[in-house]
């Protein structure tokens, strides 16, 4: 079975924590969807960044719940890579992997989703179960 993962924004600590048991819609909190599809947001954001992976530090876990599910706090330098992401590298990235519409779709929201963070100052989280 593989991780099932959802990126979400927020500032709250308490807000995760409600978010790790009703997932980020439950808790109205913009996200994006990336169950089945990607687990490790560093890998992608290096590949489309052109960025080395070494230069992101690593998450930190925000909430477990001892068994399978958790929140983690993405690493700034990761939200920042990804939000530097212009239209032009993400085009140019997207024709390079042949990725389909949808795939191209996911990624501009993830970009967003750390622009968004950036502006609100806080730093995008993962729910994984």
């Amino acid at each position: 079975m593989g991780v099932l993962v959802d990126y979400f924004a927020t500032g709250s600590e308490q807000v995760a924590r409600q978010a790790l048991t009703g997932g980020p819609a439950g808790a109205k909190l913009p996200y994006v969807d990336c169950k089945g599809w990607v687990d490790e947001l560093e890998v992608l954001v290096a590949e489309i960044s052109g960025r080395d992976l070494s230069e992101f530090g690593d998450s930190e876990t925000v909430v477990d719940d001892g068994e399978v599910a958790g929140v983690e706090r993405i690493a700034p330098e990761t939200v920042a890579a990804l939000a530097g992401v212009d239209d032009a590298r993400l085009r140019a990235y997207a024709e390079a992997e042949l990725l389909e519409e949808w795939e191209t779709g996911r990624i501009t929201a993830l970009r967003d989703l750390a622009r968004e963070a950036r502006r609100l100052r806080v730093r995008p989280k993962v729910q994984f179960r």
